[in-house]
């Protein structure tokens, strides 16, 4: 498989809900130029986290986001983080 078609296959799982690393994930982005996704933790499924301004006073809230390489190095096939990401993937 190549890279595109790997891509092609996450796209269409944008806006679904994963278990991974102990929390809810959604995917909101697969980036093909630098062959990775992006996930922000599902914020109805867990409180925000407080940012802190350069003083360490939080000032706002801030969503997580996390950034996964999709391909392993020989890229033809999924990446283990993306692997153990599709194991949780919420059944709509």
């Amino acid at each position: 498989m190549t890279a595109d078609t790997l891509h092609r296959k996450l796209e269409r799982l944008i806006g679904h809900r994963f278990d991974y690393l102990g929390e809810v994930w959604i995917l909101v982005e697969v980036l093909g130029d630098i062959d990775s996704i992006v996930l922000q933790r599902c914020k109805d499924c867990a409180p925000y986290n407080v940012q802190q301004n350069a003083f360490g006073m939080p000032n706002r809230r801030a969503q997580d986001t996390l950034t996964l390489a999709v391909s392993d190095k020989t890229e033809d096939t999924y990446s283990q983080d993306i692997l153990v990401l599709l194991e949780g993937h919420h059944s709509n």
